[in-house]
């Protein structure tokens, strides 16, 4: 079983850790203020790492690697969401506008584009729609803006970006060439000699090291905001953790 094998063992022993870690934490998002948008998006948010989390690992353990990547790729962004809320009381306005832009342009591609594969009624409902958005717009005084995921983790969280994002999307998410050689069996001479259709374990470690880099990237801003000075210094105390396995396990 690869969880009870090394190098694997000790790296899945520590991130089950943190899994009961997270879900301790959970249990504040029962004491959120539901007027709170702001702090409304950053618990779901933490919702969300928490399940990717798990995800990864489960994908990790039955020898997807490549697959863990890419819910690890999309865990980031999250990652990266929370630590802008945590830090900046003007993201969640951005997160509202990136959406309102894209429900947008979805509408005006479905009513305009593809009108004939809806009835009149729900092309009525998509105009309206346009119509909110462009009065909600109106009512700012400025055009919407999508979110700039390097801009925004350059300010909050530089390391999430140039040391989770770009190589989980490099080699993970993207259809790149990059991420085919995880799919590829070569020679000592780099001579392609079969593909990977199999579950593998190439990589496995990295993975898990890159599954509780990005929890521990979300659970320290989380506690932060919530006030969870006990929760805190557990994540502080299993960042130290992280670093020994790093050096030792590498």
């Amino acid at each position: 079983m690869v969880r009870e094998t090394q190098p694997f063992k000790e790296w899945f022993d520590y991130a089950l850790g943190l899994n009961r870690l997270g879900f301790d934490m959970l249990r504040s998002t029962k004491q959120t203020e539901l007027s709170d948008r702001r702090q409304i998006a950053l618990n779901a948010h933490f919702v969300r790492a928490h399940r990717s989390f798990q995800s990864a690992l489960i994908l990790a353990e039955r020898g997807q690697v490549p697959d863990a990547r890419v819910v690890l790729r999309s865990a980031v962004e999250v990652a990266i969401a929370i630590n802008a809320l945590a830090k900046d009381a003007g993201f969640i306005d951005q997160m509202v506008e990136a959406h309102l832009r894209s429900e947008r342009i979805i509408a005006r591609i479905q009513s305009e584009r593809f009108a004939a594969l809806y009835s009149a009624e729900v092309i009525a409902l998509m105009k309206a729609n346009i119509a909110r958005v462009d009065a909600y717009e109106a009512s700012i005084g400025k055009e919407l803006t999508d979110i700039k995921w390097e801009q925004v983790a350059e300010k909050h969280c530089p390391d999430l970006y140039q040391f989770s994002y770009r190589f989980l999307s490099s080699d993970g998410t993207h259809a790149t060439i990059k991420s085919l050689e995880r799919f590829l069996v070569k020679d000592a001479h780099g001579k392609v000699t079969d593909f990977k259709a199999a579950p593998h374990t190439d990589g496995l470690v990295d993975a898990l090291s890159d599954a509780t880099f990005v929890f521990l990237s979300s659970a320290e801003p989380y506690a932060e905001a919530n006030g969870l000075s006990d929760a805190k210094a557990l994540v502080e105390d299993r960042v130290r953790e992280f670093e020994r396995l790093s050096v030792t396990l590498a």
